[in-house]
């Protein structure tokens, strides 16, 4: 398993500044709509130029051939995966791995892997309620979506590790499961629902986990990575 950390923040130089401060611990990073917006591919050509990994998290989720074009746009920035969300429908998801892995032979790229979005861990059965989805319970919501995924041709899913073990079961150990919503057992939870510590993350079978401000916003990051790789591993 390895750790992914979000770079949450809303300048390129905040988001370099932490890397550095983190050093060798981490190895991959997370770019999600607030960096972008405000920095553009401008980070991800320096963490690559730094050797990291990047994970590009902007949850696309349009018509179809917008949705499409966008991930075949987003290939070219040499990120190692993207996201949709895969509420955007069968459609949507199909005709976005055509076209990344078009764009990828077409041009010599390196293809990303592309995972699909399931159910944000901001929300739980509540949310599902709320929308008259009453026929499923969060995981077995997590994993219909994960179904879809799977027969439209994605590489894996985004989903708290609560529904890892049942994604596993039912769709293999070779669909990847990245896992956000991770906390270590002293931190607050502050927005998160669904939520798992790391350690708890690693026994459920998840492939990668996101870790935020638990690394990004402690006093020292190193450390903060460090103790949490230690926790993994222990």
């Amino acid at each position: 398993m390895e750790v992914i950390t979000a770079l949450d923040f809303d300048s390129i130089d905040k988001a370099k500044a932490t890397v550095k401060s983190i050093g060798s611990h981490i190895n991959y990073y997370k770019v999600g709509l607030e960096l972008f917006v405000s920095s553009g591919p401008a980070i991800i050509d320096w963490l690559k130029s730094e050797n990291k990994k990047v994970f590009l998290d902007l949850k696309f989720h349009d018509i179809p051939n917008t949705a499409s074009r966008a991930v075949s746009a987003a290939a070219n920035y040499g990120a190692d995966i993207i996201n949709i969300h895969t509420q955007g429908g069968v459609d949507m998801m199909k005709m976005c791995v055509s076209e990344l892995n078009n764009e990828c032979s077409k041009k010599g790229l390196n293809r990303p892997l592309l995972i699909g979005v399931t159910l944000l861990t901001s929300l739980d059965d509540a949310h599902l309620r709320e929308y008259d989805i009453n026929d499923y319970s969060s995981a077995g919501y997590v994993l219909k979506l994960a179904t879809l995924a799977k027969e439209c041709g994605l590489d894996g899913i985004v989903s708290s590790a609560k529904e890892t073990k049942v994604i596993k079961d039912n769709l293999g150990k070779d669909f990847i499961t990245v896992t956000p919503g991770i906390r270590p057992l002293v931190d607050d939870v502050t927005d998160q629902k669904r939520v798992v510590t790391p350690k708890d993350a690693l026994l459920l079978g998840s492939d990668y986990i996101v870790v935020g401000r638990p690394i990004t916003k402690a006093a020292d990051p190193a450390k903060a990575a460090a103790s949490i790789i230690k926790e993994i591993n222990g």
